[in-house]
């Protein structure tokens, strides 16, 4: 017969009891209980092919829109550069 688990002492944790009745996701070794691994899979959940290429696009249209921002930051830095050497006169 499996004992119940022991308390943590000083917390008010209380041991986990499974339904023995439902172990078909669940492996039982030395009283412990293990999710299998084929039970991991839940399918609302799950990324189909589908939209794991629209996600791989949508990186690629944010790098590109951060590559354009930031060509645009380093343009607007080299024309003020420019304009404040001709206000100093160094050309």
């Amino acid at each position: 017969m499996r004992q119940p688990a022991p308390s943590i002492p000083y917390s008010n944790a209380r041991p986990v009891e499974y339904d023995h009745s439902d172990d078909g996701d669940i492996t039982y070794v030395d009283g412990k209980a293990y999710r299998r691994e084929t039970s991991r899979h839940d399918l609302d959940n799950t990324i189909t092919p589908d939209e794991q290429k629209v996600l791989h696009l949508r990186r690629l249209e944010e790098a590109e829109f951060r590559q354009a921002h930031n060509d645009a930051n380093l343009a607007a830095a080299l024309r003020l550069g420019e304009a404040l050497r001709v206000l100093k006169g160094e050309d």
